[in-house]
């Protein structure tokens, strides 16, 4: 996926994208490793402005995953959406090595890809994007109750008459100490 800077006019230029998950090499690994399916094509729509050398992207994404509660442990599906922005800047090469070097970024670098032709490389800042949106803890949704720590019952299915153990917080005695002002 590249975009030929000669194809940016004026005042911008939109370009939607829908893409097998297979177009991009790391997504099927990111997949497996976290035990989750992609459901739909990947739905990128993406809007390049140009001022100089400079392009500014401002993208949507949007796809479709099976997944695995954090909770409860029962698998659902959702759809996850995200915007991101991007600034594409002439110069640097990323190379991998120049990469690790680099080991801290400055603030203006975060969101910055560099490019070195007259085409802008989309591939692996728009695969970094999909795997930034993806849900660190997902939720079947957003009041799951989880499962009983005691009998491992879904809550959300039964209410479960386990006697709750009280955490023993050596901290809690903090909580009643008045300070004065």
């Amino acid at each position: 996926m590249r975009l030929g800077l000669d194809e940016i006019e004026a005042g911008g230029v939109v370009r939607e994208y829908t893409v097998p998950v297979t177009t991009f090499p790391d997504l099927s690994a990111v997949a497996d490793a976290a035990q989750f399916d992609f459901t739909t094509f990947l739905e990128f729509r993406l809007r390049f402005k140009r001022a100089g050398a400079l392009v500014e992207l401002d993208g949507y994404l949007t796809f479709g995953i099976k997944d695995i509660c954090g909770r409860c442990l029962i698998p659902f599906e959702t759809k996850i959406e995200s915007s991101f922005t991007l600034t594409f800047t002439p110069g640097k090469e990323s190379s991998f090595d120049q990469q690790i070097e680099e080991l801290e970024l400055e603030d203006e670098e975060l969101g910055q890809v560099f490019y070195d032709d007259e085409h802008l490389e989309l591939l692996v800042p728009l695969q970094e994007q999909v795997i930034i949106s993806l849900p660190i803890s997902p939720l079947c949704k957003e009041e799951c109750l989880g499962l009983c720590a005691e009998c491992g019952r879904n809550l959300n299915e039964t209410i479960c008459t386990c006697e709750k153990k009280v955490f023993n917080n050596k901290f809690a005695a903090l909580g009643k100490l008045k300070l004065d002002s």
